[in-house]
Formats: C-alpha cells, structure tokens, sequence
C-alpha cells in the first residue's frame, strides 16, 4: 500500500510541476504575442493569423493547466479516502484480535475456576468417603460385638 502511495505522490508532483510549466508557458506564450502584435503587419483579414492561432493555442493551455488542477485535486480526495479507508480497516483488524484477547482471558478464567472446583469437589469427595468408611466400620463393629455378646449368653 506504500508503494501505491509513493506512486499517487509522484503523480501529484508531476502534475503539478506539470501544471505549472503550462501556466508558464501560456503566459510566455501571451507575453510574445503582445510583442508580435505591435510589431507584424497587418494581414489581410479572413486567414488565420499566427496571432489568432497562438491565442486559441494560449487558451488550449489555460485550459489544461486548469483540467490538470482538477485532476490533481480529485487525486488527492482520492489519496485522502484510500488513507481514511485504511486506517478504517486497521482498526478493524485491532478490534477483531482484542476480542480474541478477550475471548482467550475468559477461556483461561473458566478454566481455571472449573480446576478449582474440581480440587475442592475432590476433597469433598475424599472426606465424605473417609466418614463413610469410619461408619460403616464403626456399624459392623459394633454389630460384630452385638452377635459376639450375643452367641456367647446363648450358651
């Protein structure tokens, strides 16, 4: 895209210096003509002078210094809405990688949070397992002693 730029800048410039030698040369052109004037004869009417044709040349320029002054002009407009466009586009491209920033923050707090719940969901788990096991122990013992006092009366 730089090189684009570089390219549209040197257009510019040629157009301008472009321009400018126009305007130059048209105004050369004139001054000559006005000295020519005052000293050509007069030539017979109805034929093309070098006078009347070096004025409508003189015009043509003007003209194309003007055309060339637009032409520049809507270059730049031109220059100034791709440069808009571009910096539109980059933005874009920021916003899109801080959303995956985003999205990446979140993945690693969820996971996170899912660990922690499973370590303490593990521990949980660990004790209810301990107290269950103590009690049913602590159930067949008693009912191991039960059947022991028992079996023994009955002799």
């Amino acid at each position: 895209m730089a090189f684009e730029g570089l390219e549209l800048l040197t257009t510019v410039i040629s157009g301008s210096a472009a321009a400018g030698l126009l305007s130059a040369l048209a105004s050369a052109l004139g001054a000559w003509l006005d000295r020519r004037k005052k000293t050509d004869e007069v030539l017979p009417t109805g034929a093309p002078t070098i006078e009347s044709r070096a004025d409508e040349l003189a015009e043509i320029l003007k003209r194309s210094t003007t055309l060339l002054d637009e032409l520049t002009a809507e270059i730049a407009a031109r220059s100034a809405t791709a440069k808009e466009m571009e910096a539109k586009a980059k933005d874009a491209e920021n916003l899109a990688a801080m959303h995956e920033e985003q999205r990446q923050a979140v993945e690693k707090l969820l996971d996170a949070r899912l660990e922690a719940r499973l370590k303490e969901s593990g521990k949980k788990s660990f004790l209810q397992g301990m107290w269950l096991n103590i009690i049913s122990g602590a159930f067949f013992f008693a009912a191991g002693v039960v059947v022991t006092v028992w079996l023994d009366i009955g002799k």
